[in-house]
């Protein structure tokens, strides 16, 4: 056998060994998740047809329909298409035009041609959203919260209350200091997700965290909260108070002022809020504003953004909506809902978004918690259906029927925003990617009593462990330890140092310094849920370059090559850090990782003695 066919050959057997690790991760990552076009009952008043799939094919009055067009889109070619159709259109909010989100407000048109062109990102008659808090929240108004004036005074309970149970997950104990806010005793949701642990390490500066719901308060315990620009798209104003108590309620479990001798915690309280307004005094709102809000919240500065609403059907404008935030790379967490049963209502159940159901203080379930496949995570929500004791709810500020002060509400409204305190706290910590948010979500999320995945997802939200992995993540790790040990090795070797390999050297340590950092920065700029991060991890990038510089004194550059990116994903595998998200590539991550450092660390020992032999 001639040399250049045993060359030859090795080169396929890389590829064929790398390729063949590759193929479970496709069919993985190519696996899209199908949103089921569920049909939406209009009120009509004419004629119109119904479509094949349910959705009423024309407009009526009696429902308004939403466009969404192409972003790309001139303002002429909108009035193009305007006059095509015979629809006057006008953006839902002075916000919304760039973004070429319209209302019909007359005319007509048939919704399967619409969807059909080009222009046309997404059409739908106008769909309803409502609270996802408890459906027993008004029922029973003394039920479902309690009114705190006096820390020393017991929280008002109905008569004959149970004796709730005290959550009992394995947790490391709190190592943090613990605030001074009065009533910070009364937040067991705290104590089960390990805030003062997290607070050891961040509290959340530097992130900001879009509210989309009725709207924020700046209450009594929010004072130093800091927050930015919002807007109210119910009224189309800057004035996005909240005059219903919901969302004040929600921004004050991710950010409500703390450590400052004033009523409770908020888990990342030196994060940002933006309030954003889309649901009215009643607690409902429609998919156009919401859809608004999030594109606002993207191009406005938002790193997270809290949905704690929803509705049973999808909504495509709201969808598009999504995608374009995450695109933009934002986190968005959404409540999975209050069914009592299985099915996770939406914006929670589209895959951009992280769906989170609802625990009470035993760790269980939540009774009004729905549930689904969809589900990633489970948080603390409350749960005071059985034992009628307002401290089983979630307590927080807020102003609620005129009144400032501290109410214990339940629901997966309470729930969601715990997932996005805490992916506040990741992204304070240097995790931006959403999907490797969600990644860091899964894997240190506290196991539940009950093994399963549709109702917990991944487990109970664990901000403790959170931050301690996001720190090793982000912080010095092993692998920038062994890149400069090795760099120092393999810039060494050969024998003394001589002027006329100076050149030679510096190169090896530049090879090895792109081979350790070029992958994760192709990472950081796709996303760790990106195809192409199949081909920055491939130790065919190294291979070809060994390749190529198989015959000079360059094959030591190659080796360095080789060795930098063997070293990154050694590292990244000791961590526990493999770069590949499991919530997108699955079990497959594994063995890809493993395959690829085997093939980079061989080729960089190999090249290393075959160089350092032909060189002497």
């Amino acid at each position: 056998m001639t040399k250049s066919l045993r060359n030859t050959l090795a080169t396929l057997g890389i590829a064929v060994a790398v390729g063949a690790t590759a193929l479970p991760m496709l069919s993985v990552w190519t696996q899209k998740d199908e949103v089921t076009v569920a049909e939406i009952p209009i009120q009509t008043s004419g004629g119109s047809g119904m479509g094949s799939n349910g959705v009423e094919q024309a407009f009526s009055s009696a429902t308004p329909l939403i466009i969404d067009l192409a972003d790309t889109l001139d303002d002429a070619g909108v009035q193009a298409l305007a006059k095509e159709y015979g629809l006057n259109l006008v953006p839902n909010s002075i916000e919304a035009k760039d973004n070429r989100l319209y209302r019909v407000i007359e005319g007509n048109a048939d919704l399967n041609t619409l969807r059909n062109d080009s222009r046309v990102q997404a059409a739908e008659p106008e769909i309803q959203f409502h609270l996802e808090q408890n459906c027993n929240w008004s029922f029973d108004d003394v039920k479902h919260r309690t009114r705190v004036t006096d820390p020393t005074v017991e929280t008002t309970t109905m008569t004959d209350p149970t004796v709730h149970e005290e959550f009992s997950l394995t947790l490391d104990e709190p190592s943090g200091t613990k605030p001074n806010d009065p009533l910070y005793e009364k937040q067991w949701n705290f104590r089960m997700i390990d805030t003062e642990g997290a607070w050891e390490r961040t509290r959340g500066k530097g992130a900001v965290v879009a509210v989309i719901d009725t709207g924020v308060t700046q209450a009594r315990d929010f004072k130093q909260t800091k927050f930015t620009a919002g807007y109210n798209f119910v009224s189309k104003s800057t004035n996005a108070d909240d005059d219903h108590g919901h969302g004040t309620h929600v921004a004050g479990t991710i950010a409500e002022s703390t450590n400052n001798n004033e009523g409770v915690a908020g888990i990342a309280f030196e994060a940002t809020v933006m309030p954003l307004k889309v649901l009215s005094a009643e607690g409902s709102g429609n998919s156009a504003d919401i859809a608004d809000a999030i594109r606002f919240a993207a191009d406005k500065g938002a790193n997270i953004i809290n949905m704690s609403l929803g509705s049973m059907y999808p909504s495509d404008v709201i969808h598009e909506a999504c995608k374009y935030a995450r695109k933009k790379g934002v986190t968005i967490v959404c409540a999975a809902g209050n069914s009592f049963r299985e099915g996770v209502g939406y914006p929670a159940a589209f895959p951009e978004c992280i769906a989170v159901s609802s625990v009470g203080p035993s760790g269980m379930l939540s009774k009004f918690s729905s549930w689904g496949k969809q589900v990633a995570i489970a948080a603390p929500g409350g749960d005071m259906i059985d034992s009628r004791n307002p401290d089983d709810g979630i307590l927080q500020n807020t102003v609620y029927s005129g009144q400032d002060d501290y109410f214990a509400f339940q629901g997966t409204s309470m729930a969601s925003p715990h997932v996005a305190g805490a992916a506040a706290l990741a992204y304070s910590q240097g995790t931006k990617d959403p999907a490797k948010i969600l990644d860091l979500l899964k894997k240190t999320a506290s196991k539940p009593k009950e093994n399963n995945a549709k109702k917990y997802g991944a487990g109970i939200l664990n901000v403790g462990k959170l931050t301690a992995k996001a720190e090793a993540e982000n912080g010095w790790k092993l692998r920038h330890t062994l890149a400069i040990a090795f760099a120092g090795l393999l810039v060494g070797f050969g024998g003394p140092l001589r002027r006329r390999n100076v050149l030679l050297r510096a190169g090896m340590a530049g090879a090895i310094a792109g081979g350790f950092f070029l992958p994760d920065a192709v990472t950081n700029f796709v996303g760790a849920d990106s195809a192409w991060n199949l081909l920055s991890f491939s130790a065919l990038a190294p291979a070809l370059l060994v390749w190529m510089l198989r015959k000079g004194p360059g094959l030591k550059v190659a080796s360095g090559a080789a060795l930098g990116f063997g070293v990154n994903l050694f590292a990244n595998w000791n961590n526990a850090t493999i770069p590949f998200t499991a919530a997108t590539f699955g079990a497959s991550a594994l063995p890809w990782t493993l395959t690829n450092m085997a093939v980079a660390l061989g080729l960089a020992i190999g090249s290393a003695f075959w160089a350092a032999k032909r060189l002497r």
